[in-house]
């Protein structure tokens, strides 16, 4: 997904009037092994076609993957995202230059304070590290992928995942250590993950990209 066309939202939080993005689609031509989408062009344009499924405030750094039109946050709330964002040290450094993973990163936060699933945040991170990696800014990228991969940890812990989402998950853990440099924390979640698909002929995909990604992960830890 992506965005295109400007239009008029208001932050939920703040008040604030602004110009975002319609929701819209792009091209792709494939995906990474952690899913991370082959888009024609330049990097940086894939990686702000990403960066747009985030919409971000630019009084308040409110940030939401959601329709701001769409969203009501109570007072609490409203007061929890407040506080959060204000003591953030990584907005108060990056703020008056607004790298293109930020909004990611204030999402995230944000989406701790309206208490939002591991899983959700998860995936947040993992869409911030695709778009570090687009901007070659590696080390953001392995933060990301790292602050990702707790996230995912987390969920299968506590959130009852079920079916190609819990799958999916245990691979991304297995895929995102593997790309950290931790081989052989990789390999014992490919595993795990190998033991949640059941052989159900709906992922056989997902269990040839364990497969092919196992084998490399084992070349890579000897």
């Amino acid at each position: 997904m992506g965005r295109s066309g400007p239009s008029h939202v208001t932050c939920p939080v703040c008040g604030y009037a602004f110009r975002a993005s319609h929701v819209g689609t792009y091209v792709t031509i494939g995906r990474e092994s952690d899913f991370c989408p082959k888009i024609p062009g330049r990097p940086s344009d894939g990686a702000r076609l990403i960066r747009n499924g985030i919409t971000m405030c630019p009084a308040c750094s409110f940030a939401a993957g959601e329709d701001f039109g769409g969203l009501y946050l109570s007072f609490d709330e409203r007061y929890d995202v407040e506080v959060r964002l204000e003591e953030d040290g990584l907005l108060r450094v990056f703020r008056s230059n607004s790298p293109p993973w930020l909004a990611f990163h204030a999402a995230e936060i944000c989406g701790k304070a309206r208490g939002a699933r591991s899983r959700d945040l998860g995936d947040l991170c993992l869409r911030a590290s695709w778009v570090c990696r687009k901007e070659r800014e590696r080390p953001f990228e392995s933060t990301f992928q790292l602050r990702a991969v707790r996230h995912f940890i987390r969920s299968l812990q506590d959130e009852n995942l079920v079916g190609r989402e819990l799958s999916v998950t245990a691979y991304l853990v297995g895929e995102l250590n593997r790309r950290l440099g931790n081989h052989r924390e990789a390999l014992n979640w490919y595993v795990n993950a190998g033991r949640t698909t059941e052989g159900d002929p709906r992922v056989a995909w997902l269990d040839r990209l364990i497969d092919k990604q196992k084998k490399l992960a084992e070349e890579q830890a000897a």
